[in-house]
Order: C-alpha cells, then structure tokens, then sequence
C-alpha cells in the first residue's frame, strides 16, 4: 500500500483530494506536494510538505514528511488527523477498489480481512467525489459485506451510474442477503450502471460450506440467493478459494456448478492470501500451490468442457501447471502486489501475478523461469 506518515496541522477530519505536484488553482480538491505553502491556496485541500517548512499559514490543513513518496500525479490520497496519508485510488491501476465495510454477516476461516466493525460508506462517497471515472474500466466494491447495509449499497451504486453512465462495477459479496428476493430486486431495478456479483462456493456440499463460512445455514442461504439473482437477470461470478478443506473436490465442484448454476458468467479459482484470519487458521487451511496442481488442471479443463469462462487468480505461474498458465491472470492489486527476491531475473516476471505483500508466509517452492 502506498502511504506515508508525518505530522499534522490543521487537520481535524479525514481529507480527500487528488496529489499533485502542480499547485494549479484551477483544479479543485487537490492535494499538493511542495515545499513552501504557496501565496494561492484557493480549491486545495491540503498541503505536503517537509520539515523544513519555516512558516504554516493559519488554517490550512498541511501534513508534515520527510518520508519518500510514492504517489502518482492524480492519486487520490487521504490525509487524517492521526498523520496517516494514504492512496485510496491509484489513477493508473486496473485494479482501483472501494473497501465500503469491515462488518460481515460471515465467519470465513480464510478470511484475510481484520475486522474492526467499521461501515465505511460515507468515506467511499467522499472518495468518489475525487475521482475522474471517464477512463475506469471498472470499479471493484468490497468488504466485509457490502450488503449487510443494503440501501447505502445502493445509493453508492446510484452516485456512480450518475457520475459514469454504464460503469462496470464488480462488487463481492457472500449472496446470503440475497436469499431475501426483495434484496435481489433492490438492485436491478437500479438504472445506467453494469453490475456484476462476485459470491463464494467454496464446496457442493452444504457441511463444507458451512464449516469454511463459519455459519450454519450459509450454503442454503447462499444458493437461494444465487437463484434470485439470476432470476432478476444479474451477472453472476462464482469465485472458489482453494483451502486444505476443498482442494481434492475441485472436479466435484466444478461439476456441481455445471449441473445447478448454468446462468453464472464465470468463475474464479483462487489461491490464499495468508493475511487476518487466513494467518490464525493458518495451521488448518494452508496448503502450497504445487499439492495442488493435478486438482486444478482438472477443474480447468472441466470447465472448459462444460463451456464456463473460468480463470486462475493469486497464482504465481511457476506454482501452477503449465498447461493452464493461460488462464492465469495477472489479479493480485497492484497496491498489495508484490514479488519475491526469487523473481528478481524471472522471464515471465511481467505476466505473472506475482504474490501477496499482505501474506505473512510465502510458497518454498517459487522457481524463476530462467
């Protein structure tokens, strides 16, 4: 993640405004980088500067660093009164995501999320504010569980589809709200924006689901919404984490899908991000990518028979079998992406999704292509 710390002046809520370099007053809720308060601070949010700063005009909210940065021109940034100034959009990334809650009606013992009860909804339209959507492929909503607090869902949604007509929007979510069809309902009905729904099946059996989730009843929960989903005509992506726990039935779950969920439009194959509580549980779930090679070469080509759009993510090309390395995908957030000294002169290094700077533990068996 790209962030630095330092002081603060002036700062007494959480701003939001795009970094730059170029004090232009023309440009409103920027954020600028310099290394004097400059005479017009008309339409900026704030000012980063170093600790040499000799004089700080009253009011005007400044952080004070001497850390190296790393944003790019036209970064959304955050500056709080706790010193933290952080990127919350990265202009340049396809992988740009609003983190709307830490509060999830789940238990996932993989989860790599640290939960502190925290609905950051209010934050997320602040961020939106700051952004320029006309170049963004699409946004990715995540969480904890952004349905937990449905109408908030919504009026994010309908911010965005006013501010980018037809956006992509991508939002993960464990499907179990859905098994209420009114909620189902709530969101196709909303107009000028393109949604799709990444949800969970990390088994074709009810217990294993349920043990994984945390919550008895999840599974049943889950496929019902699925089904009102796609009753309202919802792009579904299914998204299979692989575990110790369901690593030898990936075949059966992919043939479960094929058999009782012909109407997704893709599905997701997941290696660990060993992070939160993926990193407690980590004695009981983790299992490096080579044990399970075989299992998902199969998965894969059932897939492909059974004619689903199906992909690879988290996957270090060295860690998968070769004859999928075509659907590996490069799908790691670049602001969480990493490589590891291994990697250093490794030939595919710029197609390979490199791995989790969040994992406390990376794979022993990580081989550069030479």
């Amino acid at each position: 993640m790209k962030k630095i710390k330092g002081d603060i002046k002036n700062i007494k809520n959480t701003i939001y405004g795009s970094f730059t370099y170029k004090n232009n007053p023309f440009k409103q809720n920027r954020i600028v980088k310099c290394s004097k308060i400059p005479l017009f601070t008309f339409g900026a949010k704030g000012f980063i500067v170093t600790k040499e700063i000799k004089y700080i005009p009253k009011n005007v909210p400044v952080l004070i660093s001497d850390e190296k940065i790393n944003f790019e021109e036209n970064d959304i940034i955050s500056l709080t009164p706790a010193g933290d100034c952080v990127c919350v959009w990265e202009t340049n990334s396809p992988h740009n995501g609003l983190y709307v809650t830490d509060l999830c009606n789940s238990k996932c013992i993989m989860c790599p999320q640290i939960e502190n009860g925290t609905s950051r909804y209010d934050e997320c339209l602040k961020i939106l504010d700051n952004i320029d959507l006309k170049n963004c492929e699409s946004i990715g909503i995540t969480g904890g569980e952004p349905t937990l607090e449905p109408d908030k869902l919504a009026a994010l949604l309908h911010k965005i589809s006013k501010l980018s007509k037809n956006q992509k929007v991508h939002i993960l979510t464990n499907g179990r709200n859905f098994s209420n069809e009114d909620n189902a309902i709530k969101f196709s009905n909303l107009k000028n924006i393109d949604i799709s729904w990444g949800i969970p099946l990390y088994s074709n059996i009810s217990e294993e689901h349920d043990y994984i989730v945390g919550i008895k009843g999840a599974f049943k929960e889950t496929m019902q919404g699925l089904y009102n989903l796609a009753k309202h005509r919802q792009k579904i992506e299914i998204r299979i984490v692989i575990m110790r726990q369901n690593y030898k039935i990936l075949k059966d779950i992919a043939q479960y899908i094929y058999r009782n969920l012909p109407f997704i439009t893709h599905v997701a194959l997941m290696a660990l991000e060993y992070h939160g509580r993926a990193e407690e549980n980590y004695d009981i779930i983790s299992i490096d990518p080579v044990e399970y090679k075989e299992e998902l070469y199969s998965a894969i080509k059932n897939f492909v028979r059974y004619n689903i759009p199906a992909d690879v993510y988290n996957l270090p090309l060295c860690l998968a079998d070769n004859r999928i390395h075509e659907f590996c995908k490069d799908s790691i957030s670049t602001w969480k992406k990493t490589y590891t000294e291994k990697c250093k002169n490794c030939t595919k290094k710029d197609i390979c999704s490199g791995v989790f700077e969040t994992s406390f533990v990376q794979s022993g068996n990580i081989t550069p292509y030479i």
